[in-house]
């Protein structure tokens, strides 16, 4: 029993040091890629002014909502606020993780061979490697506003399960927002070309600019469990209002850990099947 124990604590503390190790990487990550980006103020500026630009584009939906004063289902224009600014969230979480996007050309023109020299996980140097903040910063401010704007409008209550539910779930649908990133990256390790790929995943991405609740339920159905995008804007707000059963809370949770493990899987396997540029 003492020996397992001591085997634990050894673990525990192994398992401790990592992370704080990973953390302190993605810090510096995110330095260096936010003052590489400020090196050309200009075009950071520029870009950012863009993407405020296309973001009140999509906010025209909300605008019409909102004037109409008409539910979407069972929620009131206060309440699609919030569920609007979770999905203008999430499009800056998926717009920040650009080491993902680059994936490709790195598999194709043997980029990943400088990162296998280095120490610590290739998927965490290649994914979390560079941050694009430029068009992220804006989705996120206003994701956050517009979020706190419907959860007060709606007169939601602010108790401490409430909130930190609330927040768990928006992990949930940050770690399936990586996953649904990073799955049509990884097939560049098996096939040549991805572009249409991408264009699918984007389109299924845009579901989410409105709540489901506005779908039928048969797309409800697919977008919930055959391919489980809604989870990652919806599940959150959903929560707050009582909306979820107890098996769509398990699925909330268990869903982006299981296509994680998958993605993982997809990785290493891809890896394996590597070519470097030095053949």
């Amino acid at each position: 029993m003492l020996q397992l124990e001591g085997n634990m604590l050894r673990f525990l503390i192994h398992a401790y040091s990592r992370i704080k190790w990973y953390l302190k990487l993605l810090f510096v990550f995110g330095r260096i890629s936010l003052l590489s980006q400020l090196e050309y103020r200009l075009n950071f500026i520029a870009g950012t002014c863009v993407e405020f630009a296309y973001m009140m584009i999509k906010l025209i939906y909300l605008v019409v909502v909102i004037r109409s004063g008409i539910n979407v289902g069972f929620l009131t224009p206060q309440m699609v606020i919030m569920f609007v600014g979770t999905y203008i969230f999430m499009t800056g979480i998926w717009m920040l993780l650009s080491g993902v996007n680059s994936i490709p050309s790195q598999v194709l023109y043997g980029g990943l061979d400088l990162l296998m020299t280095k120490p610590g996980s290739l998927q965490f140097l290649q994914t979390f490697g560079k941050f694009d903040f430029g068009l992220a910063f804006p989705n996120v401010v206003v994701g956050t506003i517009l979020i706190c704007i419907g959860w007060i409008s709606a007169g939601i209550p602010e108790t401490f399960w409430v909130i930190a539910g609330f927040i768990i779930f928006i992990f949930s649908g940050i770690l399936l927002t990586y996953v649904f990133t990073l799955i049509p990256a990884l097939l560049i390790f098996f096939v040549t070309s991805i572009s249409g790929v991408y264009t699918l995943f984007a389109a299924l991405w845009d579901f989410n600019n409105m709540p489901m609740e506005l779908y039928t339920k048969i797309v409800k159905q697919i977008g919930t469990f055959i391919i489980p995008v809604f989870i990652i804007t919806n599940w959150a707000g959903l929560f707050v209002l009582g909306k979820l059963s107890l098996f769509e809370k398990i699925w909330g949770f268990t869903v982006p850990v299981i296509l994680f493990l998958i993605t993982r899987i997809m990785w290493v396997n891809g890896i394996r099947r590597y070519t470097s540029a030095n053949g």
